[in-house]
């Protein structure tokens, strides 16, 4: 079939399918948060605060894609949005008590899931494909930058 000896195809599905995972591991342990925001909350625990902006930025997501996320995990009372001292009109998120406890309740669960599905490959099978990854990412970079 047409383009099954290529790796793009391979790497979307596999990126869906652990979505997938990852969604019902959640839903079978009754935990209310989507594969999207748990990323939010990983990456405001490793640095709290960060601007609505920034978190578009690093997720990957359109602003207004991020906005709907944020508002859902501030309802949900994961986070909350807080105006930059120094310019109003910047929303910086930070992660609740709740959101804390959250991370720390379900980053094990993924990292469990995680080391799951990479059994039986080996460190550098890993670091290669790692590196593969890597420079697709820096070519679709690249190209859209070039297109810009």
């Amino acid at each position: 079939m047409f383009l099954d000896n290529e790796l793009i195809p391979h790497i979307g599905k596999t990126g869906k399918m652990l979505g997938t995972v990852i969604t019902k591991i959640f839903k079978d342990k009754n935990i209310n948060l989507s594969r999207e925001q748990f990323v939010v909350l990983k990456i405001l625990s490793e640095k709290d605060g960060q601007q609505q902006q920034n978190l578009a930025f690093i997720t990957e997501c359109d602003k207004t894609s991020l906005s709907r996320l944020i508002s859902n995990m501030e309802k949900k009372k994961l986070i909350s949005r807080k105006s930059s001292s120094i310019d109003k009109r910047i929303k910086n998120v930070y992660l609740t008590t709740y959101g804390k406890n959250i991370f720390k309740t379900t980053f094990p669960i993924v990292k469990q899931t995680i080391g799951y599905l990479q059994k039986g490959i080996s460190n550098e099978d890993l670091k290669t494909c790692i590196a593969t990854i890597e420079k697709i990412q820096l070519n679709i970079n690249k190209e859209h930058l070039f297109k810009l």
